[in-house]
């Protein structure tokens, strides 16, 4: 099966509908969302309807969506981990937000799995955790019941891969750089794959990042997408959001 992976679009609606017409191009049969539909641009219920539309098999919730929720319930305990700016913003969203959207967000999921993947918004130790490092994914490795972790959260392409060995665990990261990489992990390998960011990439490149992954030939291919990064600005700029969102795009960062 070939599989569309995507994660963090973050509200980026322009930066999502590219990467969708880049994937119906190449081809796909189904979709896994990896979590934070919402946040940072000001498309949150084009999103929504996106994601929606594309009626992928499963939709995990992001750190961001949590928030969302535990706003919209009267809950204030996350706001306490997120910075400033993301409460802000997420707040903002949910004054305008159609019932309708924060209904399918009530219905996203934690975690999801299938022939030979796990996926998490985040680790597998911690739902949010960040997998940035080599020890963040040693310590997640126990977690990882299936040979392959689909994950998100960091916004930047990666993978890490682990073979057992006599000599004991070998490890090798494979950071993503151009237009389209590819990675097969090896048959007696675990790996973590991160398809990168939609709405806001963080590795500095502009263009949205997404990954199709074949689970039979366990082969992950990372796409990347130019989209008009000048209209999601305007839209910031419009909705008074803080210019630096619209800087960062930009930057890739």
């Amino acid at each position: 099966m070939r599989l569309l992976v995507v994660s963090d679009v973050h509200a980026n609606a322009p930066a999502f509908e590219a990467v969708l017409r880049d994937a119906a191009r190449r081809g796909y049969d189904q979709a896994l969302f990896l979590g934070d539909l919402i946040g940072y641009y000001p498309f949150p219920d084009e999103s929504v309807a996106l994601l929606r539309e594309l009626e992928p098999i499963a939709a995990l919730q992001g750190n961001h969506d949590a928030v969302m929720l535990a706003l919209s319930d009267g809950e204030h305990a996350l706001e306490q981990r997120e910075e400033s700016l993301v409460v802000e913003v997420i707040g903002r969203q949910l004054d305008g937000m159609e019932e309708a959207s924060l209904a399918y967000l009530r219905g996203l999921s934690m975690a999801a799995a299938g022939a030979g993947w796990l996926a998490a918004h985040g680790g597998f130790r911690h739902p949010f955790e960040y997998l940035t490092t080599l020890a963040n994914a040693q310590a997640n490795l126990p977690y990882l019941t299936a040979p392959v972790g689909l994950i998100g959260h960091t916004h930047v392409p990666k993978v890490f891969a682990s073979v057992t060995t006599e000599e004991g665990e070998l490890w090798r990261t494979v950071t993503f750089r151009s237009p389209h990489g590819t990675y097969r992990v090896p048959p007696t390998a675990r790996a973590f794959l991160n398809p990168g960011s939609v709405g806001q990439p963080r590795d500095g490149i502009a263009a949205a990042s997404y990954a199709l992954y074949d689970t039979e030939l366990q082969a992950f291919a990372v796409y990347r997408v130019d989209y008009d990064i000048g209209r999601v600005q305007r839209a910031v700029a419009e909705a008074r959001y803080p210019s630096s969102l619209g800087v960062r795009l930009t930057l890739g960062r």
